[in-house]
């Protein structure tokens, strides 16, 4: 939802704006009351996010000002929100180097890594102090640490995860700094649905019809994002899959939540795709709220989520799917070769793995 308000002489009105898959919803009245909604249907995502383009920028030209994070999508670019002015970012403190303890978890010697600003995300502004402490070493019964410390961890905003690396080279790219920490706030200016579409229509050649055939039965245009089932009031404990993940690094990031990593990190593993890693993070955002999805492994390439609750069967996997080839196509175009065969694959699946080349 998008707020905007115009307040002078006589007026103080409010206007609202939100898009659910193909509808439209907007409210408006008088701030302070309750005002009107009204809600219509498109029939298709692209026509809706065209028709809130439209209303947002009418809304503009009439004197409104957006409230509550942000200006407008600028035209060139759908699924981008022209940043708010955020008050400087400062990153949680993080543990000094050596052994440290964290609750009740005591971890072997590590440090703080720094990163490179020559691999800062196009727009964004490299962070110049470190945000991630990592053991220096792999060590065993990795998973079990990261869950033990993530309620501890989260008191002091940071996150645990594990850290892979690249196959035949284990110092990259954590110890060759191949990553360039950013302001995770970024992933809060973009809508994932309309930066999936974006990602989709840019996964196969527009002119050729047989390259959209491994995508039946969705074509040219993203379907728009899946409903999954309802959310449990609690997470589904993943205590059992950490278990089985050992002989990993473990880190601690300054970041709010497990979907905010890969921004704050600056993580480049899928930069043959997206050019900014904030685009994962918000992506990350949305699979947190509507499938309890939590991030809890970073490789060279690589990303590993557990996930609360799975795609109970092939349709709710199905529409999940056609998000994952938009964020990550070589799930498919290098594994299963279509998108039905990945997403049988996903149905009950509580662990969801991404690679990019």
């Amino acid at each position: 939802m998008r707020r905007f308000e115009f307040v002078g002489g006589t007026s103080s009105k409010f206007w609202e704006v939100s898009q659910s898959d193909t509808g439209v919803t907007v409210r408006f009245g008088r701030i302070g009351g309750d005002g009107q909604t009204q809600t219509k249907d498109y029939g298709t995502w692209d026509e809706a996010a065209e028709r809130v383009r439209k209303l947002i920028a009418e809304k503009l030209r009439e004197g409104y000002v957006e409230v509550e994070g942000g200006g407008p999508r600028p035209e060139t670019e759908p699924g981008f929100r022209r940043p708010p002015t955020f008050p400087p970012y400062e990153p949680p403190a993080l543990p000094p180097d050596g052994p440290i303890t964290v609750g009740s978890v005591r971890l072997p010697a590590g440090r703080r890594l720094q990163g490179d600003p020559q691999y800062a995300a196009r727009g964004s502004t490299p962070v110049t102090q470190p945000v991630v402490w990592a053991t220096n070493q792999p060590i065993p019964q990795a998973g079990r640490a990261v869950y033990w410390l993530r309620s501890t961890a989260s008191a002091l905003n940071l996150v645990p995860v594990l850290l892979g690396a690249m196959d035949g080279d284990p110092s990259r790219p954590w110890d060759s700094d191949e990553f360039s920490p950013a302001d995770p706030r970024r992933a809060s200016v973009l809508d994932p649905a309309a930066e999936l579409a974006k990602a989709w229509s840019q996964t196969f050649d527009q002119e050729d019809e047989e390259s959209v055939v491994p995508l039946m039965p969705f074509g040219k245009k993203f379907p728009g994002l899946a409903h999954p089932p309802p959310l449990a009031s609690e997470l589904r404990d993943d205590g059992d899959l950490l278990e089985q993940m050992a002989e990993r690094r473990v880190a601690l990031v300054a970041a709010a939540r497990p979907a905010d990593v890969v921004a704050a990190l600056g993580w480049m593993g899928a930069v043959n795709v997206h050019d900014d890693p904030a685009v994962i993070a918000a992506v990350l955002r949305s699979w947190e709220m509507r499938w309890g999805a939590r991030l809890v492994e970073l490789g060279f390439d690589t990303l590993k989520l557990t996930v609360s609750v799975p795609p109970p069967d092939e349709r709710s996997a199905l529409a999940i799917a056609a998000e994952h080839f938009a964020l990550c196509p070589d799930n498919i175009w290098q594994g299963t070769g279509t998108i039905a065969a990945y997403a049988q694959s996903l149905v009950g699946a509580r662990t969801w793995e991404f690679w990019w080349d």
